[in-house]
C-alpha cells in the first residue's frame, strides 16, 4: 500500500495560477545571469535562492523586477518556459494554465509579438516532450494603468485560441482597483477570452467583489481574503465562483503568517469552490505537490478530499466540455487503481 505523500506525488494534477515569469528554475536563471554579465552578490545557486527570502510583498514585486533584467531575448523565453512546464510534467501535472506578461520585458527592447511567440513555442515543445497540455494567459497587469490595457490586449488578440486562450490582471490591486479595467475585460470577453484576475490578496473583500461585479471574471486568482466578508462569501457559494487559492505564496507574501492563519480550511468549510495552485513554485520554495501535501498533513484533508480538489481544478479550467470529461476520467483511472 503506498502511503499518502506517494499518493500525493503520482496523482494526476492540474495547475491554474502559475506566472510563467516566476516559474523558472534557479539552475536556468543563473545561467541567464552569468550570460549577461553577472551579478557580483550571485556567485553560485544558493545565493540565488537566498535573494529570493521574502520581508513582504513590496520586497517580493521588488525581487520580481531583479530577476526580470536577466530575460533578454526570445530564447531566454522559450527555453524557460520549457523548463518551468518540464517541472509540472514531472509531478505529474496533466493540464495547465499559465500566465505570462510580455509587456514587463518592454524596457528590455522585447515586443509583445516576439515573447508570445517564444513562449508558445516552449509550451509546445513542452507539449510534444512532455505529457502536459498548456494554455496560455495574458496578464495585462494593473501598474501600467487601464489607458493600456486596450492596446495590450489587442496585442496579443492574434495568438487567441492559437495559445492564448485567456485574459488575467495581476500586479498593484490596491492603487489599481478591479473597476478601472471594466473596459477591457468588457471587450475581451467579447472577442473571446477567457477571463480570470488577482483579487483579494493583498487588497481586501471589497477587490474580490469588484472582480466579479465589475468584470465578470470566470474565476478569481487568490480570493482568500474573501473570509472577511460574510456577504461576499455567501455570494460566491451561491455562484460557485472558483478560487484560485496558492496557500505558500500567501504565507512568503506575508498576507498571513502562518499557516495556521491562512484560511484555506475556512473557506472550504463555507463551500466555496476552491482549487489548488503554486504561483510562483521556486520564488516560495514549493510546487503543487507540496501544496497538495500541505493541505493534507497541516489541515487534514483526507485523500479523497485531495481528490475532490483535483476534480475541481479541472472543472473550474477554460477547457472545453469534452476535454474536461478526458482528465476527469484520467483523475478516476488513477484513484480506481489505488482501492
Amino acid at each position: 500500500m503506498k502511503n499518502s505523500r506517494t499518493i500525493i506525488a503520482e496523482m494526476p494534477k492540474v495547475e491554474l495560477h502559475l506566472h510563467l515569469e516566476g516559474a523558472f528554475t534557479f539552475e536556468y536563471l543563473l545561467s541567464l545571469v552569468e550570460k549577461y554579465g553577472g551579478d557580483p552578490n550571485i556567485k553560485n545557486i544558493q545565493d540565488l535562492k537566498n535573494l529570493f527570502i521574502f520581508r513582504d510583498f513590496p520586497h517580493f514585486i521588488k525581487t520580481w523586477y531583479w530577476k526580470n533584467q536577466f530575460f533578454r531575448e526570445p530564447l531566454d523565453f522559450e527555453e524557460s518556459t520549457y523548463q518551468s512546464l518540464k517541472k509540472l510534467a514531472e509531478q505529474n501535472v496533466v493540464y495547465a494554465e499559465v500566465f505570462y506578461s510580455p509587456w514587463d520585458f518592454e524596457k528590455n527592447g522585447l515586443r509583445t509579438e516576439e515573447i508570445t511567440e517564444a513562449t508558445i513555442s516552449g509550451i509546445r515543445r513542452a507539449e510534444s516532450d512532455f505529457n502536459i497540455k498548456t494554455g496560455l494567459i495574458a496578464d495585462i497587469v494593473r501598474n501600467y494603468g487601464a489607458e493600456r490595457s486596450i492596446k495590450r490586449m489587442e496585442e496579443v488578440l492574434p495568438y487567441l485560441n492559437n495559445g492564448i486562450i485567456g485574459l488575467g490582471l495581476g500586479g498593484n490591486e490596491i492603487d489599481f482597483p478591479a473597476k478601472d479595467f471594466k473596459e477591457v475585460y468588457r471587450k475581451a470577453k467579447s472577442l473571446g477570452f477567457r477571463l480570470t484576475a488577482h483579487a483579494g490578496e493583498a487588497a481586501g473583500p471589497k477587490s474580490v467583489r469588484e472582480a466579479v461585479d465589475e468584470l465578470k471574471v470566470e474565476r478569481i486568482g487568490h480570493g482568500v481574503r474573501s473570509i472577511e466578508d460574510p456577504v461576499l462569501i455567501d455570494m460566491l457559494r451561491t455562484k460557485q465562483i472558483p478560487l484560485e487559492v496558492c496557500i505558500t505564496s500567501n504565507i512568503c507574501t506575508k498576507i498571513y503568517s502562518s499557516f495556521e492563519d491562512h484560511p484555506f480550511k475556512k473557506l472550504f468549510d463555507e463551500g466555496l469552490f476552491l482549487t489548488v495552485n503554486s504561483d510562483d513554485p521556486p520564488m516560495f520554495g514549493s510546487d503543487i505537490t507540496g501544496e497538495f501535501q500541505i493541505i493534507h498533513e497541516k489541515f487534514g484533508f483526507s485523500l479523497s478530499l485531495i481528490k475532490e480538489l483535483t476534480i475541481n481544478s479541472v472543472n473550474a479550467s477554460f477547457l472545453d466540455r469534452e476535454n474536461k470529461e478526458k482528465y476527469k476520467s484520467f483523475i478516476d483511472d488513477y484513484w480506481d487503481k489505488l482501492n
